[in-house]
């Protein structure tokens, strides 16, 4: 008899939750157990939107990698249900010097690694001095310039072994910071900061993260089944995990799917638990009890290449941002809870430390739709740029919803622009990375969800020399200020915040991108998973708590 459960997804994953079941040679014969048996097991399936990129924790930079080797990696510390940084291999809450410039943390001595080797210190100092090691070229290595002599290495002149980051014997590892970072304890649990096994990777070499075969798990799953390419993977029980007793889930197969009708044909079949929905199949769904709406701290929008003599041009950005009808994208077009936005930054995501208001309330907006206002830009544009037609490329991913995105805007701009053509390139989201890093694009559908509580997470993506800069974009007055609220005006709150708010004023006025909508997703999801919890910033959900109910 097949027994099937129903359960929860992540707010920013797609997934579909089902318990022995499925169509998989380990769900079949799970089934074929007695009833008793079957109602024992927990094992779910989820799918995911998109591909692993890898599971190389410096080397991660989409969000969907990051939220599974939160499941399979542990850091010093954790986000917890309210958001906060919580000890998760560090023993306890650590301590801070007076002036905020030392860490220590203390080990837990009974974290290990699923070869059997015990967790330690040597393990973040390895990870730490990789991830600013310039031969590396990770790119959030950016995150630890505050850490002592980072940037000296990162620009090649000190080696990694002064980095500030030191293991005091097995147990005890101290960060040395060259200012006080506010928001440091949400590094520590981010995945960038992860150990790595010094040994394990070194003997793995260049395949280190690129399968399940290359990666070794401190967290509460192992990951197995994944190729490095595929589109399935599994997340298993890890019994050496130090509170293995308290993880109920026995494994969690993952697959992934890309267009919204065949998730939720599977969920209407009983196959699946989850479907992502989007478009008129939301307004299908409006009234249906297991419909759940999830709001993030991640923005959507369109980037420039800087590159292209054409979009060095002012109106011609600003004539493209204006054509894009955002309520319309939205409403119409996504309808999944999507709202506008007239920034840069989320929504209820930082406020003024003296008034409490919203970054992107105080920020303002910009950019509203008025495609006649647009053609009279583009009519001088052309004159400027001595050019009757031009045609740009606009990159994107391969999944259902970066497709309509990416066909919307297409149709806006050559719509309302007359003599602008644009072509389609919509790729996988991996290959759609690597591309980008290489700035292969005129235009790119792209976005940004919180790794940490502070507005500097988003505003130094447009840093001239930051790798998450893709389009190019420079202005020194936008780097002295971003320098100024890092070094400065570090510990003056107030005088932080205002470089930040002009800085996105600068963004601004040079139509630096088109912002688009603040993500949200709508769903159908059965509660039959209870314990999962969900982040706003980082790894955005935590499924070492969850368990099936009956």
């Amino acid at each position: 008899m097949r027994v099937h459960y129903k359960s929860l997804v992540s707010m920013s994953a797609v997934f579909l939750l089902t318990a022995c079941g499925g169509n998989d040679e380990s769900a079949n014969s799970s089934s074929s157990n007695s009833e008793d048996d079957a109602s024992s097991e927990q094992v779910v399936h989820y799918t995911a939107p998109t591909e692993l990129s890898t599971m190389d924790t410096v080397m991660i930079t989409d969000i969907n990698s990051s939220n599974y080797l939160g499941q399979v990696v542990e850091g010093l510390l954790k986000i917890d249900e309210e958001g906060e940084p919580v000890p998760a291999i560090a023993a306890d809450e650590g301590t801070v010097s007076e002036d905020g410039l030392t860490y220590t943390y203390t080990l837990r001595d009974d974290a290990v690694w699923s070869n059997g080797d015990p967790v330690t210190a040597n393990d973040f100092v390895f990870a730490m001095q990789k991830l600013v090691n310039p031969d590396t070229g990770a790119s959030y290595s950016y995150l630890a310039e505050t850490i002592e002599n980072a940037p000296e290495i990162m620009a090649g002149e000190k080696e990694i072994s002064e980095l500030g980051v030191t293991a005091n014997g097995d147990q005890e590892i101290t960060f040395k910071l060259t200012q006080p970072t506010p928001y440091f304890k949400y590094l520590l649990a981010f995945t960038a900061f992860f150990p790595q096994n010094q040994a394990y990777v070194e003997e793995q070499g260049d395949r280190y993260g690129t399968s399940s075969d290359t990666v070794l798990a401190n967290g509460p799953f192992t990951l197995e089944n994944w190729d490095g390419t595929g589109l399935t993977w599994d997340l298993e029980k890890n019994e050496d995990y130090y509170a293995a007793d308290e993880i109920m889930l026995d494994a969690i197969n993952v697959q992934v799917l890309k267009e919204t009708s065949t998730a939720v044909n599977l969920f209407e079949a009983g196959e699946v638990d989850n479907a992502q929905l989007t478009g008129d199949i939301v307004q299908q769904y409006a009234d249906d009890e297991n419909v759940v709406v999830q709001k993030k701290a991640r923005t959507s929008y369109l980037e420039f290449n800087w590159d292209n003599e054409y979009l060095q041009n002012d109106k011609l950005r600003e004539a493209i941002g204006l054509v894009i009808n955002t309520d319309d994208l939205v409403n119409t077009l996504l309808g999944d809870g999507s709202t506008e936005i007239g920034g840069f930054l989320p929504a209820d995501f930082v406020t003024n430390p003296s008034t409490g208001e919203d970054f992107s309330e105080e920020a303002g907006s910009f950019l509203s739709y008025d495609p006649e206002r647009a053609k009279e830009l583009w009519e001088e544009a052309k004159s400027e740029l001595g050019v009757d037609s031009i045609s740009l490329s606009f990159l994107g991913d391969d999944d259902e919803k970066s497709k309509k995105l990416s066909q919307y805007i297409q149709g806006q701009i050559q719509n309302n622009l007359s003599g602008v053509s644009v072509e389609l390139r919509n790729v996988p989201k991996k290959n759609r990375l690597e591309i980008s890093d290489n700035g292969d694009f005129d235009l790119l559908l792209t976005g940004w969800g919180a790794d940490f509580s502070d507005a500097i997470n988003f505003m130094d993506l447009k840093y001239s020399d930051s790798p998450y800069n893709r389009g190019r974009y420079a202005n020194s007055e936008f780097d002295a200020l971003i320098d100024k609220a890092k070094t400065t005006d570090a510990n003056d709150e107030d005088k932080r915040w205002e470089d930040l708010q002009q800085a996105h004023q600068i963004l601004t006025d040079d139509f630096a991108f088109v912002p688009l909508y603040q993500e949200a997703e709508t769903q159908l999801r059965n509660p039959a998973v209870e314990g999962i919890i969900f982040n706003s910033v980082g790894v955005e959900f935590d499924l070492s708590r969850a368990s099936i109910k009956d």
